[in-house]
């Protein structure tokens, strides 16, 4: 159980480091991932702003956090608690897998994903 402690801990690490080298590059050379959708379609899609989202949550301006895309907090809190629930059954189970209860969440925020995507669209935002 030990190794499976430090393996997750080794990839938490990992992103940590890799979102805080991305916010860093950023940062000092304004030049950010573009959305490949909204290049193509002119469209935004749900994911479009969280670049800015986070440079924003980075600097505790909530406002510009929520302005860049409101569905971000959603985002956010999902894929954490996705990240936590997949690590814990890793480390008491060593399974990967997700549980019916994780599909089962995880195709609901797919679902709101979407949706989000395409009410965006509609209204503007």
């Amino acid at each position: 159980m030990k190794k499976r402690i430090e393996r997750v801990v080794r990839v938490a690490t990992l992103f940590v480091c890799a979102g805080l080298l991305y916010a860093l590059v950023v940062k000092i050379f304004h030049i950010g991932i573009p959305c490949v959708f909204h290049e193509i379609t002119g469209l935004r899609c749900p994911g479009c702003g969280m670049t800015h989202a986070m440079m924003a949550l980075l600097h505790l301006d909530f406002t510009a956090f929520l302005q860049a895309n409101i569905f971000a907090p959603v985002i956010i809190i999902f894929f954490i608690i996705s990240f936590l629930s997949t690590s814990v059954r890793y480390i008491k189970k060593g399974v990967y897998r997700l549980s019916a209860v994780n599909t089962f969440v995880e195709v609901s925020f797919l679902v709101l994903f979407i949706v989000w995507g395409i009410v965006r669209n509609f209204i503007g935002i």
